[in-house]
């Protein structure tokens, strides 16, 4: 898995990392991942997952950095995003059920 935020839809950032995979541009770590694997891709209903919409800054900042959490203790992450980190207020609050 990947985890990463944005301030578009999530439909119009879906096209861009196509866009770039398309064109083998590396401008998004989605597009590199697929590149350098070769991995295949699917549609934004199969790869695509809203994990919790609020408005950009340092909010989204905190949301993304409390799921990539919880995808870490699962050991689901990307290899460049399974990195040991330790936040000890991640051991106080209630981490998001992901799936």
């Amino acid at each position: 898995m990947y985890v990463g935020q944005s301030g578009r839809a999530i439909g119009v950032r879906f096209k861009e990392h196509i866009r770039y995979i398309r064109f083998n541009n590396s401008t998004s770590a989605y597009a590199t991942l697929i590149l350098e694997n070769r991995h295949e891709y699917g549609t934004k209903e199969n790869t695509f997952q809203l994990l919790k919409a609020c408005r950009k800054g340092r909010r989204m900042d905190c949301w993304e950095a409390l799921y990539m959490q919880a995808f870490r203790q699962k050991i689901v992450l990307i290899e460049e995003q399974q990195i040991n980190y330790h936040n000890p207020l991640f051991e106080l609050a209630k981490i998001p059920h992901t799936t």
